[in-house]
């Protein structure tokens, strides 16, 4: 049983009583006195809007005041990234160069096409005008073709070439007489 009872027992506690320190733990204990000291003294000063400052005390609390305003302000700092060209530099970005060109050749291409069908529209309006045109004349042509072909008409107008309109009936000539 002497074998199990090795394991039951307590670990070695360290050895208790004084001994020397390190340089690093000596360092860490005099950041936590100075740390402790500095808590104690602006714990004893006042901290009212009326208490006594120096100048220099005074331009860092400005120079905080004006860091929480520009946090809180997010416009300005997302313009201020936009024209300083930092959004350009952003790795997000960059990553997104290709897809921004396709979406860029995109609009291009729909914009190329927009004039394009305004072109043939225009186009074709204008066919369409001359069409009617030519419609218009050509009824207007044959109008005037057929009102020349009216009886009254063809003879009025052969007369003046010295034409006479025949008043007998034409004879017929065979070609078996010979």
């Amino acid at each position: 049983m002497k074998f199990f009872d090795r394991f039951r027992r307590a670990p070695k506690e360290a050895a208790k009583g004084n001994r020397t320190l390190s340089a690093s733990e000596l360092l860490a204990r005099e950041a936590k006195a100075e740390a402790e000291a500095a808590k104690a003294t602006a714990a004893r000063k006042p901290s009212g809007p009326n208490r006594l400052r120096t100048s220099e005390e005074f331009r860092a609390e400005q120079r905080e005041k004006k860091k929480q305003r520009q946090r809180q302000n997010q416009i300005g700092s997302v313009l201020r990234e936009v024209l300083s060209g930092e959004v350009l530099a952003r790795e997000a970005l960059v990553r997104q160069v290709p897809f921004m060109l396709y979406l860029c050749l995109l609009t291009i291409l729909y914009l190329g096409l927009g004039y394009q069908a305004e072109r043939i529209l225009r186009e074709k309006q204008h066919v369409t005008e001359q069409l009617e045109e030519a419609v218009a004349e050509e009824k207007t042509l044959r109008s005037d073709f057929e009102s020349q072909l009216q009886q009254s008409r063809l003879a009025t107008s052969t007369a003046e070439l010295g034409l006479e309109q025949p008043t007998t009936p034409p004879t017929l000539l065979r070609a078996d007489d010979e």
